[in-house]
């Protein structure tokens, strides 16, 4: 019994430094539904936190929120937005070099005309901000990740597939489609990692919103409404925020340490795509 007794204490030690070793995850546009369904997710695993946002009081609420519910993990807050780069060159300042595991980029969702082609000015708006300016983030902020991290891109389903709702936007699904393959061979000799995730619908709230505005339209319920949206998928449902994260996790962990380059949709089979 002495010897167990002694064992376990030498051990104690040993477990306890491992235990508390953390990753530290930036999530750029954290107060979306999105990055606070991928925030709560990494957080619930122990992860720390760099979250950014072009919001300060939202930042700094999701902030206090995460810290209050997580109270073993740090989380710190970072002013990003990206209609402004020079914010991205002033957050890279405030963050340790070599301090991020992983990093996941969330922009701001390409709005564009569904009719014809857009003029220049509106093409260069876009692009800079969807675009251009995520991708100065990960360019800013590279020395701050660490050898064998992973970058996680959440783009959307049109970069496998045209869809008339989303046309004109899913250029830049398709620039970011081509932006990965360009990322992971840059990053390679470092070992870091980088995919993308392109999700179909996602129950969020603006998705809810709609469906329970068509589902009054049509004079049915909400759950009749979301069953005929949903009666081509073959698992005949949407996702939701929670699917994202996990994902993302998964991604970001050591269980996907030979994933790279891809572009995963998460549509529950709706693409048809190969």
């Amino acid at each position: 019994m002495k010897i167990k007794v002694i064992v376990f204490l030498l051990f104690l030690p040993i477990y306890a430094s491992v235990a508390g070793t953390k990753n530290t995850i930036m999530v750029t546009a954290a107060t979306g539904e999105l990055g606070q369904a991928i925030c709560e997710q990494l957080a619930f695993k122990g992860n720390n936190l760099v979250i950014a946002g072009r919001n300060p009081e939202k930042i700094e609420a999701l902030k206090k929120s995460l810290n209050s519910k997580y109270k073993e993990i740090q989380v710190q807050s970072i002013h990003i937005d990206f209609s402004d780069t020079k914010t991205i060159e002033d957050a890279a300042k405030i963050v340790s070099q070599n301090s991020l595991k992983g990093i996941v980029l969330i922009g701001p969702r390409p709005l564009l005309s569904r009719e014809g082609i857009p003029d220049k000015g509106k093409w260069a708006k876009v692009f800079e901000e969807t675009f251009i300016a995520p991708l100065e983030v990960v360019r800013s902020f590279q020395p701050h990740l660490q050898n064998n991290g992973s970058i996680v891109i959440i783009s959307g389903n049109s970069s496998k597939n045209y869809l008339p709702s989303y046309p004109n936007t899913n250029v830049i699904r398709l620039a970011w489609t081509g932006e990965i393959k360009n990322l992971m061979h840059f990053f390679g000799e470092r070992k870091i990692r980088v995919n993308a995730i392109s999700p179909g619908v996602i129950l969020t709230n603006h998705h809810i919103e709609r469906i329970t505005a068509k589902a009054a339209s049509n004079k049915v319920t909400f759950e009749e409404q979301l069953a005929k949206d949903t009666a081509a998928i073959p698992l005949k449902s949407y996702g939701k925020p929670d699917d994202v994260g996990n994902l993302v996790s998964f991604l970001l962990s050591t269980k996907s340490d030979h994933l790279n380059g891809t572009n995963i949709v998460l549509d529950g089979g709706e693409s048809n795509a190969y």
